[in-house]
């Protein structure tokens, strides 16, 4: 029940996301640049004032920096569809990480494919490709950096289901984020800007309310609940 709770809530997080990636006015690119920077900041002075020990395993810090890799791209995506296409084109279509999960998610965890959760993945495409053809009229460009994004986070969310039981969610999310903020940083000189004392603002809320805290907490979430049950969410 505690699991469930808060994964309402992150939910909740996560839905602003996508409303401040449109209120503010950078581009996509420098967005989530600053997004991962102020979280990398945090999360820097939040895990050792936690007494968590930095150092871990180079082969661990490999795994999680593969994961981040995928969060990166996941968030240049996401919000380069909300630019291009709009809030709800974007939304909808990561929608579809429920389908994606439903394939990955027996791969990582070595099991057979689930044949409801399979058809739960079908129903939730099917509904969202009606929306988004007769509602939005989306752009194929915007729809595919949907796409994308939506398979990328199911990639990134199975993992992380994985190593939710061996790694403390702080420090894993500190080398999975930084390891975001390197992958990000080469797309940066392309489109560096200087946010708006606005932005800065919005900028702040959106990393530290909607990356940091939920971030952190679907970890512990994912200790208890499995990544379809989260991606259905």
């Amino acid at each position: 029940m505690a699991a469930q709770l808060q994964l309402q809530i992150i939910t909740l997080l996560w839905g602003c996301t996508a409303i401040l990636g449109r209120q503010i006015s950078i581009q996509a690119i420098p967005l989530v640049w600053y997004r991962l920077l102020i979280v990398v900041g945090v999360l820097v002075i939040y895990v050792p004032a936690r007494g968590i020990p930095l150092r871990i395993p180079a082969r661990a810090a490999a795994r999680y920096a593969l994961v981040g890799a995928f969060i990166g791209l996941h968030w240049l995506c996401f919000y380069g569809a909300i630019k291009v296409a709009g809030i709800a084109t974007a939304v909808l279509s990561l929608s579809t990480v429920t389908f994606f999960t439903a394939l990955i998610e027996p791969l990582v965890f070595r099991r057979r494919v689930a044949p409801a959760e399979l058809a739960i993945g079908v129903i939730v495409v099917i509904a969202a490709a009606l929306l988004i053809e007769v509602e939005l009229h989306a752009t194929a460009f915007g729809l595919a950096l949907g796409l994308g994004s939506a398979l990328l986070a199911a990639i990134f969310g199975v993992l992380n289901g994985k190593l939710a039981h061996d790694e403390r969610p702080e420090r894993l999310m500190l080398y999975e984020l930084s390891a975001a903020l390197l992958v990000v940083s080469a797309f940066v000189p392309f489109q560096l800007v200087v946010p708006s004392s606005a932005d800065l603002g919005w900028l702040a809320i959106l990393a530290v309310a909607c990356t940091v805290i939920p971030q952190v907490w679907i970890i512990y979430v994912l200790r208890t609940l499995s990544p379809f049950t989260v991606a259905v969410t």
